[in-house]
């Protein structure tokens, strides 16, 4: 009866154990992308209302806020669900503010960097990344400066120390829309020409856009977090 007993005792030691490593394992998947279909396109576009503080994409630096009213993007899922994100945005209507005021007007140049979010969080945000598929590229900032324009600032690939990517499920089945909320701190940058000249990591970025999930008819498909 003793080894029977311990025999025992071992199986449901060994059950629990598997138990508990499945239900890790789960856990250590995070959160993820999804998608009613495995082909949709992700529409990236401005939220909020223009002129709102939500309606704006703001990078604060050492020279000041680099605001623009518009952000766009788009990409392509080729599987229903996924862990990560690239996108290449395109900025519009972008200033750089010092007290308060528009001072010069600002261009963002990609070249051949994107932005890289991850589904899963880490604490109460997803991880961001800023990569370049160029070796030795960085993100330029522009300013039109006496009618020509002129470097203003460099950003190289990193990633931020802090902050990251927050998800808000917009809508309900079966046309949802993901809102995203963008708040990095510690980012490095580089001031150049009429923007100074300092190398700093304290750069900050906040903003907000939706992305919405369409067929490539432009019907809308399903899309969401969790």
């Amino acid at each position: 009866m003793n080894r029977k007993s311990k025999a025992l005792g071992l199986l449901l030691f060994a059950a629990l154990a598997f138990s508990a490593m499945t239900a890790s394992g789960a856990s250590a998947a995070g959160e993820l992308f999804h998608s009613a279909t495995a082909h949709t396109i992700l529409d990236v576009t401005q939220a909020g209302t223009e002129g709102s503080v939500e309606g704006q994409q703001i990078f604060s630096t050492t020279a000041g806020e680099l605001s623009c009213t518009g952000v766009e993007a788009t990409a392509t899922l080729t599987a229903q669900t996924v862990s990560e994100i690239t996108a290449v945005p395109t900025y519009t209507k972008c200033n750089k503010i010092e007290s308060g005021k528009e001072g010069l007007t600002t261009h963002v140049k990609m070249t051949s960097c994107d932005f890289l979010s991850t589904s899963a969080r880490s604490g109460t945000n997803a991880p961001a990344h800023i990569k370049c598929t160029t070796p030795g590229d960085h993100i330029h900032i522009n300013a039109t400066f006496l009618g020509s324009e002129i470097l203003c600032m460099t950003i190289p690939p990193q990633t931020p120390t802090g902050g990251g990517f927050t998800f808000t499920i917009i809508g309900s089945f079966p046309t949802r829309k993901i809102r995203v909320h963008v708040a990095w701190i510690g980012i490095e940058y580089t001031e150049k020409s009429a923007c100074g000249s300092s190398v700093a990591n304290d750069g900050t970025y906040n903003g907000d856009f939706l992305v919405q999930g369409t067929d490539t008819s432009g019907n809308a498909v399903d899309t969401w977090w969790e």
